[in-house]
C-alpha cells in the first residue's frame, strides 16, 4: 500500500473478485448510454440489485436524471460488446454509435438493454450511495427477461475475460434460492 499508484490495489487484489460481465443501460430524453459494470443482488424479496457506476460517466448522469437503469448479463460470445461499451462514444445515442442492437424496455420504462443477452433486468432506483470514485445505485427489479438460449456467461477475473468452467456442486447448495 506504499505505492503512489492509486490503482495498484485494484490490479493486485480487487481484480481477483470474479464476476459476471454486465452492460448497464440508461436513457433520459433523447440520450441513451451504456457502460460495462458489475451487479449483485442485495434483496430477494423485493428483488433488488446494486450496480456501481463511475461518478463522471454519462450513464451515471442518465440514471440520476431518469431514476432507472437496465442490466444486461452477457454471454461468452458478447465479449466484443463489453469491450465497446466500456469506452466513450460520441453523440447522444451510444447504442446507435456503437451498433449495439437494443432490447427496448417494457411499457413505462425507458432504459435500453442489450438484445440477445442471457438475462436483462430493468430497475427503478431506490437508493444511491457515494462510494469513492463510483456511485452505488440500488434498484428494485420491475421487469426482467431471461433468454432460453443455452449459452454460458461472460466473466471477468484477473483483469481478463473468462468463461464458466465446470459446476462443483449440485444446484442450490445449502438451500439458497439463487
Amino acid at each position: 500500500m506504499g505505492s503512489s499508484d492509486r490503482y495498484e490495489l485494484a490490479r493486485a487484489v480487487l481484480s481477483r473478485i470474479g464476476h459476471a460481465v454486465a452492460i448497464v443501460g440508461a436513457s433520459h430524453g433523447a440520450e441513451r448510454s451504456c457502460g460495462t459494470g458489475t451487479c449483485m443482488y442485495v434483496s430477494l424479496s423485493p428483488a433488488m440489485i446494486a450496480i456501481a457506476e463511475h461518478t463522471g460517466s454519462r450513464t451515471t448522469r442518465l440514471i440520476r436524471e431518469s431514476g432507472e437503469f437496465s442490466v444486461s448479463l452477457l454471454h461468452e460470445t458478447q465479449q466484443d460488446l463489453a469491450a465497446a461499451a466500456g469506452k466513450s462514444a460520441p453523440g447522444p445515442d451510444k447504442f446507435a454509435t456503437l451498433g449495439i442492437r437494443a432490447a427496448e424496455p417494457p411499457a413505462g420504462l425507458g432504459a435500453p438493454a442489450v438484445d440477445g443477452s442471457l438475462a436483462i433486468v430493468w430497475c427503478r432506483v431506490v437508493q444511491t450511495l457515494p462510494t469513492g470514485d463510483h456511485l452505488l445505485f440500488v434498484g428494485e427489479v420491475v421487469s426482467y427477461l431471461v433468454s432460453d438460449a443455452k449459452a454460458r456467461p461472460l466473466l471477468r477475473f484477473g483483469r481478463r475475460y473468462a468463461r464458466l468452467g465446470e459446476a462443483t456442486s449440485e444446484e442450490s447448495p445449502e438451500g439458497y434460492p439463487t
